[in-house]
């Protein structure tokens, strides 16, 4: 029985409208002493308010599509799947062989997320806002001295902090056992704040009038990290990738800066502008439409992830890989389960790590 199904609507349909019916039938005709009789009538009372919650929450989860299938909801569903070529220019994947205290800038380290957390000052966009910074045990390996580091810029949703990808996402673990796996190369993640006004949803823009949150994203935050941390500058060692609308900002900001992004992972994210910010103006829509970007023919490679039942995910995707012409490579890595949730994306990390091992230099 589906969990997005009339048939479980209806059933907890029922049951909600059955409980107090029932509850109001018995209630004076439960047998033996008071003690018997309390307990009773309170399981009645209990079950009521049950198989009201029950269809609440079945009746948001239909609205929100939060737990598609069954498989989500147990915690089952998002590991798997294939990467996949698309597009013109597409290769096959192949599988490659094989703390400290405050630093420069401000940074300090957080044990409880593990990473170097800092509020620097973007000189080019005027933003101040918080960057969680990870390091891989090569970083203070004596075999890796003075040896820089490729950066995978990490993009939450909205409104999401730049924690998240390290409290609910796991991304470090998941790394760390990609690399024992031989399916990653050791990597500086970098998590930056995105939402640098509450509750304003820029999508990764440059506002007129407003904040320059792409600015803030491409030059001031790689300015940060290349000055305070061993990360190498260049744009073959750099890649962005996000879930949801840090989906959409990792492929925007990769396709508008191929000069300093080598590739750019989407994990269930979209490819047209939705924030007033910018649907506004024709002008910007055009300039942050990650779908019309791909006119100008980025030299990047993108990896556009998602799910079947992650509602919209898949007709967006291949919307995008239609309109994919060389330089510019499209991959796709699409499960047929898994809902609009952490869970799932943090299942499809390995193969992310992998795609990106293939194509991001370093270290050097």
């Amino acid at each position: 029985m589906s969990l997005l199904g009339w048939p479980l609507l209806v059933l907890f349909i029922l049951l909600a409208l059955a409980a107090p019916v029932g509850c109001l039938a018995a209630w004076n005709r439960v047998p033996g002493p008071d003690a018997v009789r309390v307990a009773a009538r309170l399981g009645m009372i209990v079950t009521c308010q049950a198989t009201a919650l029950l269809l609440v929450g079945t009746l948001l989860n239909r609205s929100l599509h939060l737990y598609p299938t069954w498989a989500d909801l147990l915690g089952t569903a998002g590991r798997g799947g294939n990467i996949e070529a698309a597009g013109p220019n597409g290769a096959t994947l192949t599988r490659p062989a094989g703390g400290r205290g405050l630093d420069e800038g401000g940074f300090r380290f957080d044990r409880s997320s593990r990473t170097h957390v800092g509020h620097p000052f973007g000189a080019a966009s005027g933003i101040r806002a918080e960057v969680r910074v990870w390091l891989p045990p090569q970083y203070d390996d004596a075999a890796y001295r003075g040896r820089r580091f490729p950066v995978i810029e990490l993009l939450p949703g909205f409104p999401g902090s730049a924690w998240t990808w390290f409290g609910a996402l796991h991304v470090a673990g998941e790394l760390e056992k990609a690399m024992k796996n031989g399916q990653a190369k050791p990597y500086i993640l970098v998590s930056p704040t995105i939402t640098v006004q509450p509750g304003r949803d820029t999508e990764c823009t440059d506002i007129t009038g407003g904040p320059r949150v792409a600015t803030w994203l491409t030059t001031d935050v790689r300015t940060a990290v290349t000055r305070d941390f061993r990360a190498l500058p260049d744009a073959a060692s750099w890649a962005t990738m996000g879930y949801s609308t840090g989906g959409f900002c990792a492929v925007k900001l990769a396709e508008q800066r191929p000069d300093l992004f080598r590739a750019g992972v989407s994990l269930a994210g979209y490819f047209k502008p939705t924030s007033p910010d910018i649907t506004r103006d024709p002008t910007a829509v055009h300039a942050n439409s990650p779908l019309e970007l791909l006119a100008t023919r980025p030299a990047v490679d993108l990896l556009l992830g998602g799910t079947r039942t992650d509602r919209g995910t898949a007709a967006a995707i291949e919307d995008m890989i239609a309109r994919v012409q060389p330089p510019t490579k499209a991959f796709t890595y699409i499960l047929d389960s898994g809902g609009h949730l952490p869970k799932i994306w943090e299942g499809m990390l390995p193969k992310s790590f992998e795609w990106l091992t293939q194509r991001v230099a370093g270290p050097s």
